[in-house]
């Protein structure tokens, strides 16, 4: 158990050290800057935005730059919430160091309001809706028609509505929020996103009519003393 203890205490501090921040290396600042303007000029007029980031395949740096890139909404100003929508594998509360319950989950079934679900997070400049309960059937909960009143009341608050979503190959919750969503965000990581793989996803998006807003492409190539991360996007053609 301590050893365990030990492990899950470097994870957490592993995950803070990742979090955007005015700490962060200038050119990491620099990137997600100039990948929110992108996003910005990619969704153009007033109103509350509902954008996805999803991933070919796990262990791609989904979920690290949903929460970064929520953060550099905050950042400006604008009203943010940050929805853990992968409820089979949800890491977004345990990179923030908060609660996972109560969550999304809870609420879609009629456990909780949303008022008892959603965490704020005033140093982040952002709300949180954490995954809450796993469920035993996950994608009947974001296919029910309640959470796509959630989400509709969640923009008369917010300006942008982030979700972290499971991989598109894993499974078909990316596809079934394309009916909900202004546009997707796709992760692919320097050295591990496989070419068939990315294809695949972009395939499956496209044939749904999801709208792709752009890759995020995530690399070690910038490295100094702390080990700071290259980030970058690239439009889709």
């Amino acid at each position: 158990m301590g050893l365990f203890r030990k492990k899950e205490v470097k994870k957490q501090l592993f995950d803070k050290k990742m979090l955007l921040s005015e700490d962060s290396a200038f050119l990491v600042q620099e990137a997600y800057k100039a990948l929110r303007t992108n996003i910005i000029f990619s969704l153009p007029g007033r109103k509350a935005r509902c954008i996805a980031i999803t991933s070919s395949n796990r262990s791609e740096g989904k979920s690290t730059n949903t929460i970064n890139i929520a953060i550099s909404f905050g950042q400006i100003g604008k009203r943010v919430i940050l929805i853990d929508c992968d409820m089979r594998l949800p890491t977004i509360a345990s990179k923030l160091g908060v609660k996972g319950n109560p969550g999304l989950s809870n609420v879609l079934v009629g456990d909780c309001s949303i008022k008892e679900s959603i965490i704020r997070y005033p140093e982040l400049h952002i709300d949180i809706l954490p995954s809450g309960t796993i469920p035993p059937d996950p994608t009947s909960l974001l296919e029910s028609e309640t959470f796509q009143i959630l989400l509709n009341e969640f923009r008369k608050v917010y300006d942008y509505i982030f979700i972290d979503l499971p991989p598109v190959t894993a499974v078909t919750d990316a596809a079934i929020l394309s009916r909900y969503v202004d546009g997707f965000l796709l992760i692919v990581k320097n050295e591990t996103s496989e070419y068939r793989a990315v294809s695949h996803m972009l395939n499956q998006l496209r044939l749904v009519g999801g709208k792709m807003l752009g890759f995020v492409y995530v690399g070690d190539e910038v490295k100094d003393k702390k080990k700071n991360y290259k980030y970058g996007q690239y439009k889709c053609k």
